[in-house]
């Protein structure tokens, strides 16, 4: 007997989202042109919302909180008012909030973050018009997709190293986020989407300016990281150097140049002649009227070099078992240092907690995060030294609190703290064995 589908709002959404998928599949050069119906309906602003609160977020320029549209307007009010204001076409995007986030290197990432009205609306146009541009997607393009991770970016590198490729293009866009031109942009966007009210709900949120320090600044380039349909367009305009790729036939023989690419990071993998691919990106690039960063683009060759992609460092070494040389990949100096500085700080800042929430709340998320994201790789003992700079932190933390002379090691051993205390193994998370028991369960569904 077969089960009949629920008629819910998410499941009324995902048949929609099939069928534009299924349409724009099938017909590669087919354009789009009545979607904005769609975006307006009531279960794709119900699942936008869900969406958006889901990933959280801090509040925008009208200091609108998710508490304050539940508990004070109605998340019924709040949508059906919103829906109006699209049916009778007199939404308009508010500016986007400017913070600014360290970066490991001493600079600051530009991030911004529209009202959550904004947000929701920019997940609806995104729900409705996602499934068009997937069709075209290529499968070596890996960032912020539908049943895409990080996790297979890396395993396909792993592969075309075994294969032979080990002359790698590093690239490095220059500020790729702020300096998408917005004009040849939603050329982009009408590959597929020709429907006039959803194209000018996307150059609205182009235009809709920045409030920093006061003051709104309009924007002439650039789709700013924090918006919800950012990744997906940015996606969308470097879709034209994997377009350009994949014509030309660079990633089959006798090229064998393969492109692996996560939003606005990417390698080049060839076997030979690295600098003729390079400038084959460059060529599209410059049409695109994006710049690479020369300081951090370079050519390496990952047998006598390593190189770093996604937080990960990519080695070509003599296995200490057998002698022959295996690729390996595990977290990147960076990466360890990052993590070392997060403990550090939330020990700091949380000394006078009672130690077990301290564990619990702060120290175990970090570790159970970070393990998440890094154990595919080989890892084992970078965890290990994770693990022993946790317990090291936290035993200088109680031996000042609690003003003793020792540094506390025969007091608070390892396990003091895993099995009266509940601090996460890190070891837990690593992944042994061979390659076929550590990476066959990361497969594409």
């Amino acid at each position: 007997m077969i089960a009949k589908a629920q008629n819910t709002p998410l499941e009324r959404v995902r048949v929609l989202q099939r069928s534009l998928y299924r349409a724009a599949k099938a017909n590669p050069t087919r354009k789009f042109g009545v979607l904005y119906d769609k975006v307006c309906r009531e279960d794709v602003l119900w699942l936008a919302y869900r969406q958006v609160k889901a990933n959280g977020g801090a509040a925008g320029v009208d200091h609108q909180t998710f508490e304050h549209i539940e508990g004070v307007i109605g998340l019924d009010r709040f949508l059906r008012e919103l829906q109006d204001r699209l049916r009778a076409k007199r939404y308009r995007p508010q500016p986007v909030r400017r913070v600014y986030i360290p970066k490991a290197d001493g600079s600051r990432r530009p991030l911004g973050i529209p009202v959550i009205e904004d947000r929701v609306v920019q997940a609806a146009v995104k729900i409705v018009i996602e499934p068009l541009f997937e069709a075209d997607f290529k499968d070596f393009s890996y960032g912020f997709r539908p049943r895409k991770s990080a996790h297979q970016a890396l395993r396909e590198i792993y592969k075309w190293i075994n294969f032979g490729c080990v002359h790698v293009v590093d690239a490095d866009l220059k500020s790729y986020f702020d300096t998408i031109p917005h004009d040849k942009l939603l050329l982009s966007v009408r590959s597929r989407v020709i429907d006039r009210s959803v194209v000018k709900l996307i150059g609205l949120w182009l235009t809709a300016g920045v409030m920093e320090d006061m003051h709104v600044r309009k924007e002439t380039t650039g789709t700013p990281q924090g918006g919800v349909i950012s990744p997906l367009l940015a996606n969308l305009y470097l879709h034209w150097l994997d377009r350009h790729w994949e014509r030309k036939a660079l990633g089959k023989r006798p090229h064998d140049a393969h492109i692996v690419r996560y939003a606005d990071d990417f390698v080049i993998l060839c076997s030979q002649a690295p600098e003729f691919y390079l400038d084959e990106a460059r060529k599209v690039l410059d049409r695109l009227e994006l710049t690479l960063n020369v300081q951090k683009t370079r050519i390496v060759d990952v047998r006598r070099e390593p190189f770093d992609f996604l937080g990960h460092r990519f080695a070509v070494q003599p296995s200490k078992r057998t002698g022959e040389l295996k690729t390996y990949y595990y977290p990147a100096p960076k990466a360890m240092a990052s993590v070392k500085k997060k403990v550090r700080e939330v020990v700091r800042v949380g000394q006078h907690r009672d130690l077990p929430l301290l564990i619990k709340e702060e120290v175990n998320p970090i570790l159970r995060g970070w393990g998440n994201y890094f154990k595919t790789g080989n890892s084992r003992m970078h965890f290990k030294s994770i693990a022993n700079y946790t317990i090291y932190t936290l035993c200088i933390m109680l031996r000042k609190k609690h003003k003793k002379r020792t540094k506390g090691w025969r007091d608070h051993p390892p396990s003091w703290f895993y099995d009266f205390h509940g601090l996460f193994r890190l070891n837990s998370l690593v992944v042994t064995g061979s390659d076929t028991s550590r990476y066959a369960r990361l497969a594409a569904p």
